[in-house]
């Protein structure tokens, strides 16, 4: 089938999504880690045996619970919708390919994301009005659900760059499905995997810092101590794995990709960074899929 070329004047089809992409991702792996942050230090919280200082631990994350309600159902939400309807107008092909190769994946991911949207909303309204521990249940249903979704959209993610061998074998045939769990985990499925979890993990500690930054000092001195250190840890161990998870990434990535993120880094110095920007470079990356 013949699809209808969508232009964008200077900017280009490509950077559109792009643009909407790097918002959303922001947010999405956001909402993992600060969906395992939250549960986890609700639990911390509960067990303290100092209970005041506890009670101004679930105190705060009331709040933050209200600012992370809105980031990720409002902001997370309308950017996911511009991905979809981004890469229909740009790329209806390999829509179409993603789409009918992973129909059951996308309709967990669906499942799971409805289950991360109705939790999140009933954590944040039901502070102090059900039992405690009901409440925690519900943040780990969250945490869960949270962690589900980007277990299932990684496996499609990945796939985009390195479908695999055993999937190209069959691509055009009409029989991709079969292949599914050959596409799903695909050469680059575990260490991206790995490594967006680092990111999680990271964004939940530096958000969990800034908000602890914000906690006046001298009239709660424990709190913004407690909150501080405990803060540190969520971002000690992801900053250690993370460069090993970036190379066991670049080594899975197929040569002519790695060529391309080589020529960026040698020209970006003297400012002709656009040689891998413009739209025959950006190209190679969706070539496999008959983009």
């Amino acid at each position: 089938m013949n699809y209808p070329f969508w232009d964008i004047p200077y900017l280009g089809s490509g950077w559109v999504i792009g643009i909407i992409a790097i918002f959303h991702m922001m947010i999405a792996l956001f909402a993992v880690g600060g969906g395992v942050y939250l549960p986890m230090a609700e639990r911390k919280a509960l067990r303290m045996t100092d209970k005041e200082l506890g009670a101004e631990w679930l105190k705060q994350l009331a709040s933050h619970s209200k600012f992370f309600l809105i980031l990720t159902a409002v902001f997370g939400t309308v950017s996911g919708v511009g991905i979809w309807f981004a890469i229909g107008l740009t790329h209806p092909e390999g829509t179409s390919t993603l789409i009918h190769n992973f129909v059951f994946g996308w309709a967990m991911e669906w499942v799971f994301f409805i289950v991360e949207l109705t939790t999140i909303a009933v954590y944040y309204y039901t502070w102090d009005r059900i039992d405690p521990k009901l409440h925690l249940k519900v943040g780990w249903v969250y945490a869960v659900a949270s962690v589900c979704t980007l277990i299932i959209i990684n496996g499609i993610l990945s796939f985009m760059l390195t479908p695999g061998d055993t999937w190209i074998a069959v691509a055009g045939t009409g029989h991709e499905a079969s292949k599914f769990w050959n596409a799903f985990f695909n050469p680059t499925y575990w260490p991206s995997l790995l490594l967006r979890c680092c990111v999680c993990t990271s964004l939940a500690g530096v958000w969990a810092l800034i908000t602890a930054s914000r906690i006046d000092g001298d009239k709660h001195p424990a709190l913004k101590t407690s909150k501080v250190k405990w803060s540190v840890k969520w971002l000690v161990p992801s900053f250690v794995a993370m460069p090993f998870m970036m190379i066991w990434y670049y080594m899975m990535v197929p040569a002519s990709q790695q060529a391309l993120l080589t020529l960026g880094i040698d020209t970006i110095n003297p400012g002709t960074f656009s040689t891998v920007t413009d739209r025959k470079s950006t190209r190679l990356n969706s070539s496999h899929l008959g983009i």
